[in-house]
This record gives structure tokens, sequence and C-alpha cells, in this order.
């Protein structure tokens, strides 16, 4: 039956596709970004774990040769450069909530409200926890989130 009561085989097509498209935005990252580069080579050797509301890890630790140049894992503008409790941070805002961070550093080299790029050198990695590493964290909003699920597959086969 097809008309305005019964819709017929277009209204059900229309209406899979408005379906499909609902789901698709729903599954692609806040803020259009497509996906997340890493924002430097290496090995993931401090995976997600967090503990509690405050516990636990909430990034993941990349390994590093200390004084390491690293990128911004998206175009955004600086938020945060500077000292945190003695541990130098840098706060990329990417837009539609979506944030990440870059912790452990020995210098900083882009201020707040400066545009970056994913060509950007952000500054030079440190050590966390005794290893030469970079702590990279993701939040949405002010939720955090595994920045593994937020870089290509490519990346996530990493070891932990």
């Amino acid at each position: 039956m097809s008309g305005a009561a019964g819709g017929g085989k277009g209204h059900t097509i229309r209406l899979i596709a408005a379906t499909i498209s609902v789901v698709s935005a729903l599954l692609v990252p806040v803020g259009s970004c497509p996906g997340l580069i890493a924002p430097l080579p290496g090995n993931v050797v401090r995976g997600f774990a967090p503990v509690g509301r405050y516990g636990g890890h909430w990034g993941i630790d990349i390994a590093a040769t200390v004084e390491t140049p690293f990128h911004a894992a998206e175009d955004g503008r600086v938020t945060f450069a500077g000292s945190v409790a003695g541990v130098l941070s840098v706060t990329i805002a990417h837009g539609g909530g979506l944030r990440t961070s870059y912790s452990y550093l020995t210098a900083v080299e882009v201020a707040v409200g400066e545009q970056v790029s994913r060509t950007t050198v952000l500054g030079l990695t440190g050590t966390d926890h005794d290893l030469p590493a970079l702590h990279f964290s993701v939040r949405v909003g002010d939720q955090y989130q595994d920045p593994q699920s937020w870089l290509p597959v490519s990346y996530t086969h990493l070891t932990l």
C-alpha cells in the first residue's frame, strides 16, 4: 500500500536512511574530530586505568627518550601551558568539549591562546613515574576517556 497513510517503500527507505544518519552521527567523536593522531611514535608503557573518582591513571604513557619533541594530536587552541604541582603540562581545546593534555614535560614550547595544528611542537617529553615517557590524556567535557580509543587502529596495538 502506498500513499500518505501507509507510506509505502519510499517512506520505509527514507526512515531507514534517517536512522542510519542519526546512528552514524552518534558514532563520530565529539567536535566533528575524525580521530586524533598520536603525539609521537612509541609504545604505550602504562595504560588508561582510572580507579574511583580520583585514583588510578587517567591517560596513557607513551615511551619516549627524555626531551623528545611531540605534536598536538589535533588542531586546536592552547588553554593551559605551565606547571601544576611541579609538573609541566599543556592542554589543547579542539572544539565540541574535546581536550587533550600532555604532561611530565621538560619544556613547553607554546603559550595560552595560541592556535596549534598537528604539526606544532608543543614541548619536550620528560619522565613520568620514573619512566621516560609522555603522559597523554583525552577529555570530553569533564569525562576522561581512554586515549587509545581516539587514536588510529594502527596505534592501538601497542604494548602495555
